[in-house]
C-alpha cells in the first residue's frame, strides 16, 4: 500500500512538472471560428446524447495565437461542459462566436449542475477539481493559454441551471 501511494504521489508531481513546462506556444494568425467548429462538430457526435448547437460563423474570424493550444481549450471546455451535466436531465451546451470590432467573444454555456459560489475562488487553480476523476488542471492550462494569447477568461453559474465560460481574445 505504501508503494502505492508513493507512486500515485510521484504520478502527482510528474503531471505538475509538466504543467510549470507547457509546450512552447507556435504564435500565428488563426482562423478561430473554423477551429471552434471544427471542434464543436467532433463533440456533436457525442455518446451521452448531449445536443450541442453553435453558433456564429463558421470560417474567416482570425486571432493571433497558437493553434493546437486553442483546440486544447475547446476541448478542455467542452469536456466539462459534458460532464458537468446530470445523466437525469437532456443536456444542451451552446457555444456562441461573436466577432466584434477589436476582440472575438466565444461563450460555451450548458444546463448542467452549476459551480458552488464557494468553489468559484479555486477553479482555475491547479489540481483542483470537483469530479471524481481528473487530475485538476484542464482549467489552469486553459486560462493559462488565453492569458499568453491576449485574451481573458470568466464564467458565470447559477447551481442546478448550468455554467457559461466566457472567452475575450484581441482580433488579429
Amino acid at each position: 500500500m505504501l508503494i502505492e501511494q508513493i507512486d500515485n504521489l510521484s504520478r502527482i508531481a510528474g503531471t505538475f512538472s509538466n504543467f510549470a513546462r507547457m509546450p512552447e506556444a507556435n504564435f500565428e494568425q488563426v482562423d478561430i471560428a473554423a477551429r471552434l467548429y471544427s471542434v464543436v462538430r467532433l463533440f456533436e457526435n457525442n455518446y451521452d446524447q448531449i445536443l450541442i448547437k453553435y453558433f456564429g460563423e463558421e470560417k474567416n474570424i482570425f486571432v493571433y495565437a497558437d493553434p493546437e493550444q486553442l483546440v486544447q481549450v475547446f476541448n478542455n471546455l467542452l469536456m466539462n461542459a459534458i460532464q458537468a451535466i446530470p445523466e437525469n436531465r437532456d443536456g444542451e451546451i451552446n457555444v456562441n462566436l461573436k466577432a466584434e470590432t477589436n476582440d472575438i467573444t466565444i461563450e460555451i454555456s450548458d444546463n448542467g449542475s452549476g459551480i458552488d459560489n464557494e468553489l468559484s475562488d479555486k477553479l482555475f487553480t491547479p489540481n483542483f477539481t470537483t469530479k471524481n476523476t481528473g487530475m485538476g488542471l484542464g482549467l489552469a492550462i486553459t486560462k493559462n493559454i488565453i492569458e499568453l494569447s491576449g485574451g481573458k477568461i470568466s464564467f458565470t453559474s447559477n447551481m442546478n441551471e448550468g455554467t457559461t465560460f466566457k472567452i475575450v481574445l484581441p482580433k488579429a
